[in-house]
């Protein structure tokens, strides 16, 4: 086998739970450290596994990590995103998705959340979601209800489609 860093290497590791991550035949997934945004695909049907952006149903929204945002002001005029403020996050190698009340892209009560003060949620009841990367997830409402969620790192390169499964 050679050296790890060719990017055609093969290689398996083992995850907590006896699951495993698999990758070979293509360049490593982007690395969550040097990630800087979240590739969104969202689809009308549920079997977007196997889609991409030119996938029929399916829009593809790049989306920053680390940083409040307000997807109504990134994307003005898709009913797929509501007024509300959201800051994504990598946690234990899974997407966390907070949405806040405010509508304006501070992320209000964010700051008291980092103090372990928890601001009001959305909705009253949570603001949360743990979402797994390059997994097709959903329901979460109309005019697209499914989507998968992958890191574009720093360099452009997108973890999405490179033949990555958890197994």
């Amino acid at each position: 086998m050679k050296k790890a860093s060719t990017a055609k290497a093969a290689f398996l590791v083992c995850l907590v739970g006896g699951a495993s991550l698999v990758a070979a035949d293509g360049p490593p997934p982007a690395d969550p450290q040097k990630a800087k945004q979240i590739n969104t695909l969202m689809c009308t049907s549920e079997s977007c596994d196997g889609a991409d952006e030119q996938t029929p149903g399916c829009k593809q929204y790049t989306t920053p990590l680390n940083q409040c945002y307000n997807a109504k002001d990134l994307f003005p005029n898709d009913p797929s995103w509501s007024e509300f403020d959201i800051f994504d996050e990598m946690r234990m190698k899974n997407l966390h998705r907070t949405f806040y009340k405010s509508t304006d892209g501070s992320c209000a009560g964010r700051e008291e959340s980092t103090k372990n003060i928890v601001p009001q949620p959305v909705d009253g009841e949570d603001d949360s979601f743990i979402l797994p990367l390059d997994t097709c997830v959903g329901p979460f409402g109309p005019p697209r209800p499914w989507g998968k969620f992958s890191l574009v790192s720093d360099d452009g390169d997108s973890g999405e489609g490179e033949t990555l499964s958890v197994e």
